[in-house]
C-alpha cells in the first residue's frame, strides 16, 4: 500500500501532524502498537499555544469535557495547610493560561479523528530503504504476526526514546537518565482541594530517604492525576521504601488526601526518564519528531508542547512542498527544543550534585523569596509558555 506520508508512533505530536495533513489533503497512516489507552496515568501540563491547536482539530468544548481543564494557579503544602504558589493574577499578569490535561484522554480522542488512516495494535518490524533513501516500514500485527508494508513519500517517527525510525537512519541521540524517578497515579480530586489549582506537597521539613515532593493536578469529571517525585540513587540507598513512605505520610498528613490506601510503591506506576537531543532531525524520506529527536524531563511541562510545536512546522512545510524538508524542519525546531530543554538540564544538575551539595542549598529561603516577587513567577511562567515556539 501507498501513502504520502507514514507516521510510526501514535504520540500527541504525530496525530497532530496527521490531523494536519490529512484536512488538507494528504494520504497519512498512523500505526500505533497499542490497542487501548493504558491503565494508569499522569499529569500533563498543555501550555496556551499547544491548547490553541487542539482547538482547531476539536471543538474546546469536547477537550474540557473528556480530557483538558484550565489550570489557575499552584497550590504549596506548607506549616500545614496549602497557600497559593501562583495564584490566579499571576497567571493573568503573565498572560500565560496553562491546562492541565490527562494525557491518555487527549491521545484517544486525537486518534479518533477521521482525517486519517490509524493501524492500532501493530509494531515496525523494518524500516525499508531504496539506494539510500527510506521509503516506509515493514509492520507487523502485534496479535498474529501477519505482516504488511507501507510505502510513504515521507516516513516520520514519533516512536520514543527508543526509535526504531532514528536508528534505521543511524541518528545519534545521546541520553542520560534524569535523577528523578517517579510514581504516578489517578486518585478523586479531594473536596477540600481548590478546583482547578494543582497541589504540591514539597518535603521541605527534609524527611530522609529521597521523597521529594509529591502534586497533583486536576483533571475533568473531579480526577486527578497524581506524580511523586524521589531521588532515584538516595531512595534507593538510605532507606526501604516502606519505612520512607510511612514517615512521610506521618510529617505530611495531606498526603492521604492524595493517595488514600495505596500501598508504595506498588500501587503505582514507576516511570524513569532518559533525556537528550539528536544530533539530526532526519534523513533522506525519514523526520523525527517529539521524543525521537529531544526527549526531555517532566521539568517545565515541555514535552507535549514540543511534540505539537514540531508537528505544526513540519505540516507547513510538507503542505509547502518545501525542497530541503529535513533542513528547514531542523533550522526552524532547534533553537526552541534546545531551550525547553534548559528546564530538563538545570535540574539534572542541582538534583544530580551530591548529598552534600544540595544540602547547601537553601530550598525554604529560596521558594519564600520566589513566592515574595511575582515579576519573577511571571516571567518563569512566559519562558515555559513561549520556550517550544519559534522566535521570529
Amino acid at each position: 500500500m501507498k501513502r504520502d506520508i507514514v507516521i510510526v508512533g501514535g504520540g500527541i505530536g504525530g496525530c497532530v501532524l496527521a490531523a494536519l495533513l490529512g484536512r488538507a489533503g494528504r494520504k497519512v497512516m498512523v500505526l500505533e502498537r497499542s490497542t487501548s489507552a493504558p491503565m494508569w496515568t499522569r499529569p500533563e501540563i498543555l501550555w496556551p499555544n499547544t491548547a490553541e491547536t487542539l482547538f482547531t482539530l476539536l471543538p474546546r468544548e469536547t477537550w474540557e469535557a473528556q480530557a483538558m481543564m484550565p489550570l489557575q494557579g499552584i497550590e504549596v503544602f506548607n506549616q500545614g495547610g496549602f497557600v497559593s504558589g501562583v495564584s490566579q493574577s499571576d497567571l493573568d499578569g503573565a498572560k500565560v493560561h496553562p491546562w492541565s490535561t490527562n494525557p491518555n484522554a487527549t491521545r484517544e480522542l486525537l486518534l479518533g479523528l477521521d482525517s486519517f488512516e490509524l493501524r492500532r495494535g501493530v509494531e515496525v518490524a523494518e524500516v525499508l530503504k531504496d539506494n539510500g533513501r527510506v521509503i516506509g516500514v515493514r509492520a507487523r500485527e502485534v496479535t498474529g504476526g501477519k505482516e504488511f508494508e507501507v510505502l510513504a513519500d515521507w516516513t516520520v517517527g514519533d516512536d520514543g526514546g527508543k526509535s526504531i525510525v532514528r536508528r534505521a537512519c543511524d541518528i545519534e541521540l545521546k541520553t542520560r537518565l534524569f535523577p528523578i524517578e517517579f510514581f504516578c497515579f489517578r486518585f478523586d480530586w479531594p473536596k477540600s482541594f481548590r478546583v482547578g489549582a494543582v497541589h504540591v506537597i514539597p518535603n521541605l521539613d527534609g524527611v530522609r530517604g529521597g521523597v521529594l515532593a509529591l502534586g497533583g493536578a486536576p483533571l475533568p469529571d473531579d480526577k486527578g492525576a497524581g506524580i511523586i517525585a524521589t531521588l532515584g540513587q538516595e531512595f534507593d540507598r538510605q532507606r526501604g521504601p516502606a519505612e520512607t513512605w510511612t514517615e512521610w505520610r506521618e510529617k505530611y498528613p495531606a498526603v492521604n488526601d492524595f493517595v488514600g490506601d495505596r500501598q508504595f510503591p506498588d500501587d503505582f506506576a514507576h516511570v524513569k526518564r532518559y533525556w537528550g537531543h539528536a544530533n539530526r532531525y532526519g534523513a533522506p524520506g525519514a523526520i523525527l519528531m517529539g521524543d525521537a529527536a529531544h526527549p526531555p524531563s517532566p521539568a517545565g511541562g515541555q514535552g507535549a508542547n514540543m511534540a505539537v510545536g514540531d508537528a505544526r512546522v513540519l505540516a507547513e512545510l510538507l503542505l509547502a512542498n518545501t525542497p530541503d524538508v529535513v533542513s528547514e524542519y531542523e533550522r526552524r525546531r532547534r533553537p526552541a527544543n534546545t531551550r525547553s530543554l534548559r528546564p530538563t538540564r538545570a535540574a539534572n544538575f542541582v538534583l544530580g550534585l551530591p548529598d552534600w551539595g544540595r544540602a547547601l542549598i537553601p530550598w525554604r529561603t529560596f521558594g519564600r523569596l520566589v513566592g515574595r516577587h511575582s515579576l519573577m513567577i511571571r516571567h518563569v511562567l512566559r519562558f515555559l509558555s513561549e520556550a517550544f515556539q519559534e522566535r521570529k
